[in-house]
């Protein structure tokens, strides 16, 4: 018998490998101290555009999730269901989240700085509004459908405005916006309960109202610096062929079937412990302060989280589908834990770690849909996960309060949702693994092929 020959490389092969890894970590590390130098020499002006949109951006994320430290004063001052009275919150987020199929359009129409203005104006009057009303449907119709109107284009055009103004450093630029936003859902569920506390439900609003205010020159500020396009009918066209065309394949993508609707069944959970935290705190004996606590809590781990993933983007090797699913799946394990435990500093424990995992993914989300649909499908498949998102976070106070209204114990909801959640990331997960190794398998096969027939 002979014997079978294992082929090895010589040293000859070995060294110009050896060779050929070295300059390409070489070329990696220049190339980094490159976007270093560009982002360091970036004019004034521009330094103070991402300054002021990161402190907007805190503004706008602290009033969007730190009306859940308000939900048990509203509820009881209208004598309302949890179910009806967390519409408030989730009819904002989802609009606002949802907005994003509409407001590039409209903001390549009337123009970045113009469209933050007048988003800025409906959103404040709604809320302004909106905090003189002594009807909850009529606050849910303004503050929570026209000020989510309005917060929708204020929102898109932040990150429109820092994308087009930091094109060579945009993962950089979007990441401190994305910290920006995690600094404002930390402070003021916090600041809203003392606030609340002096000037009632409806001061908060108020002074919410005349904070986000502050986008108004933000907007001023754009018209200043940001050039107009000089082929404006090209982005005004609202029948493009290949937007149509990325829709379609993207859909036919099992792959992005499966984020979204794994997007959708995450969200839920998450939104569910953002609208009813001070409610589970309530649930567990705790007074409002101490819920708000727990709240701004998840808001410091969001923050951490967003950071970890900032810092370990360039040693991490794993693919962004596979990392977003793991951080779905840890979330997930997290909500259990906070059903589980019931002392102080268990759930301010617990609360910090379900906000890490939460900042990841939230943080790893944009990436991973730039992973699954690629660059020229990535504006579609951003407008349809911002989609998601809406929905998700749309449905998850009436469906949370309509069960917490007919179910004695918060436990068992945070259970059942925390499995909804953890299955949710596992099945992203176990399709993605599937789909990688039979396109692998497809391209090994073309390749054999092809070598077979040159």
């Amino acid at each position: 018998m002979t014997e079978a020959r294992i082929p090895t490389k010589t040293q000859n092969e070995v060294v110009p490998e050896c060779e050929t890894l070295v300059q390409k970590d070489i070329q990696a590390e220049s190339k980094c101290v490159v976007l270093w130098r560009k982002f360091k020499s970036r004019p004034m002006s521009e330094w103070v555009l991402l300054i002021m949109s990161c402190i907007c951006s805190a503004l706008l994320m602290g009033y969007v999730y730190g009306i859940g430290a308000l939900f048990l004063e509203m509820r009881d001052s209208f004598g309302t269901s949890r179910a009806e009275t967390s519409l408030v919150q989730s009819v904002t987020i989802g609009i606002t989240c949802c907005g994003g199929f509409i407001s590039p359009l409209a903001a390549s129409v009337v123009g970045i700085g113009n469209m933050c203005i007048i988003g800025t104006c409906v959103a404040c009057c709604a809320i302004v509004g909106g905090s003189f009303i002594y009807n909850l449907s009529v606050i849910i119709i303004t503050i929570g459908v026209m000020g989510g109107l309005g917060l929708c284009n204020m929102f898109a055009i932040l990150f429109i405005a820092v994308g087009k103004t930091f094109k060579d450093t945009y993962n950089a630029a979007l990441s401190a916006l994305l910290v920006g936003g995690g600094f404002g859902y930390f402070l003021f569920p916090f600041l809203n309960v003392f606030m609340m506390q002096r000037y009632g439900w409806r001061g908060v609003f108020l002074i919410h109202g005349g904070l986000l205010l502050n986008f108004i020159p933000l907007g001023m500020y754009y018209r200043i610096i940001l050039k107009a396009d000089s082929s404006p009918g090209k982005n005004k066209k609202c029948s493009d062929h290949s937007y149509f065309q990325s829709h379609i394949s993207l859909w036919k993508d099992p792959v992005h079937i499966t984020f979204f609707i794994c997007l959708i069944l995450r969200s839920v959970p998450l939104g569910l412990l953002n609208y009813f935290m001070l409610d589970i705190a309530a649930y567990k004996n705790f007074d409002a302060v101490t819920g708000s606590l727990f709240l701004s809590s998840v808001g410091l781990g969001n923050i951490v989280g967003r950071v970890l993933v900032l810092v370990s983007r360039p040693f991490i090797k794993m693919d962004p589908v596979k990392e977003y699913s793991l951080d779905v799946l840890l979330a997930g394990l997290t909500i259990y834990c906070i059903g589980l435990v019931d002392t102080y500093a268990l759930m301010l424990t617990f609360c910090f770690m379900f906000g890490v995992p939460y900042g990841m993914l939230s943080s790893t989300a944009n990436i991973a849909v730039f992973s699954i649909a690629g660059i020229n499908r990535y504006p579609t498949a951003l407008g349809i996960y911002n989609t998601g998102l809406g929905i998700g976070f749309g449905i998850a106070g009436p469906i949370g309060g309509f069960i917490k209204d007919n179910v004695r114990s918060y436990n068992h909801i945070l259970y059942g949702f925390a499995s909804i959640c953890t299955l949710s990331g596992l099945c992203l997960l176990v399709v993605f693994i599937y789909f990688s190794r039979k396109k692998k398998k497809v391209d090994l096969t073309t390749q054999s092929i092809e070598l077979t027939f040159t």
